[in-house]
């Protein structure tokens, strides 16, 4: 069980706290493939969203941590892939992330449905 949760609300608003292809319970990276760690954290962020009330639809900004430049292609093409229309504002950072082996890692602000807050 992670100690942070996957996202937070208020304001209408949808903040998800950074999400990466890790087992929560061993912090142990789930797939060692760019494109299994990208379907990994979109599964995850659907899910933030969907229990948040709201969805990758209603995303409004995308920020992507990259392990190394090299991903930048492939991030673009898992981009273009989960976000066929209306994409997200974005920002792309490389950068060394927690756990060895983790070569992505995304956040998201997305507009909730529901205008309540969740915290």
């Amino acid at each position: 069980m992670s100690a942070f949760p996957s996202a937070r609300s208020a304001s209408g608003l949808v903040f998800t706290s950074g999400l990466a292809a890790l087992d929560p319970d061993t912090l142990t990276v789930l797939a060692d493939t760019f494109e299994g760690q990208a379907e990994e954290v979109f599964r995850q962020l659907d899910a933030a969203l969907r229990a948040a009330g709201s969805s990758r639809d209603r995303v409004l900004r995308l920020d992507c941590y990259l392990s190394d430049r090299r991903w930048f292609p492939a991030w673009n093409t898992a981009f273009r892939t989960y976000f066929p229309t209306a994409a997200p504002a974005r920002i792309t950072t490389v950068t060394t992330l927690p756990i060895d082996g983790l070569l992505i890692e995304i956040q998201a602000i997305a507009v909730a449905t529901a205008q309540e807050d969740r915290s």
